[in-house]
């Protein structure tokens, strides 16, 4: 059995996955498998898979479905002790896998993370992010701010088994926010400080294009979370706040995409007197509209 199953979920992802596939065969580590889920892709992504050979198990979808149930669906074949996930789009460096399983072994972790250099369509780099909390039971303050890529992340999949978590089906913008929060609850995570993955940021990226829903699925994984977990919100109720207060913002986003700014101004308002910056970023919202979209495009990197 390989050590390390490496979930790789593909939509007609042919024009950077050569990039990313070569990113896992040169790993130091190489005790690894590539389970590639090929989600009924239409372009040339599952031949290029197949071309190298049996170090990648290929499996496809008998139609297209969500990421998170996608994923769900790759981590039926997933036969190592620990799962890392790769996008088609994006690259590891080549001690990714070395110091993921070097960090989540040095303790009884159910997962590592790290941090990640942005990339443009072209490979170079244009910014970069790394985590900000250390190790331990982190779920309070990664309510405060999510700080995960999913593919800087190593799972341990018997984790996921004693939890009974798994990707939620219903989501398919933002799947490893719905998972990994919960999982975060009764589980001690541990950050790798440095950046191991480039993440490549282009307005084709799938991030890009579910802005309408990355407000509705945070409410969906909060309210989940609360209905699941009696007395969390109490306890952690400040926290809370704040993570609700983020999906208003989200909504923003997507309200002011659409030139919808007015609307966007009343459901970020609300939120006005918690914290300063969702005052200001109000405030904002009633300045012409590309002064909110210039801040978002240097926020994010791309147009939002």
């Amino acid at each position: 059995m390989p050590k390390i199953s490496v979930l790789m979920n593909c939509y007609n992802g042919e024009k950077y996955l050569k990039e990313a596939i070569d990113s896992v065969f040169v790993q130091t580590f190489t005790d690894w498998e590539i389970v590639f889920i090929d989600n009924c892709s239409i372009d040339n992504s599952a031949k290029i898979a197949k071309n190298y050979g049996d170090k990648i198990k290929y499996y496809k979808t008998e139609e297209n479905i969500p990421l998170g149930g996608a994923r769900n669906f790759g981590l039926n074949y997933c036969k190592g002790d620990y799962i890392s996930f790769l996008d088609t789009d994006d690259i590891w460096l080549p001690e990714m896998l070395e110091e993921q399983l070097k960090a989540i072994e040095s303790n009884n972790y159910a997962l590592a993370y790290a941090g990640q250099v942005e990339i443009n369509i072209n490979g170079d780099k244009i910014g970069e992010i790394i985590p900000i909390f250390k190790e331990g039971y982190i779920f309070d303050r990664l309510l405060l701010q999510f700080d995960i890529p999913i593919v800087s992340t190593i799972l341990r999949k018997s984790a996921l088994a004693k939890s009974k978590l798994n990707f939620d089906k219903n989501v398919s913008a933002s799947e490893e926010y719905c998972l990994f929060l919960q999982l975060s609850i009764d589980n001690k995570f541990i950050v790798i400080p440095k950046a191991l993955v480039k993440y490549r940021i282009h307005e084709n990226a799938l991030t890009n294009k579910t802005i309408s829903k990355w407000a509705d699925e945070r409410r969906y994984t909060l309210n989940k979370i609360i209905e699941e977990n009696e007395g969390i919100e109490e306890k952690f109720n400040t926290q809370f706040k704040e993570a609700f207060a983020r999906a208003a913002y989200y909504d923003a986003q997507y309200l002011a995409s659409i030139n919808e700014k007015f609307k966007a101004f009343k459901v970020l308002s609300k939120y006005a007197f918690l914290d300063k910056k969702y005052f200001i970023l109000s405030l904002i919202l009633l300045f012409p509209s590309f002064v909110w979209k210039k801040i978002q495009q240097i926020k994010y990197g791309r147009k939002i």
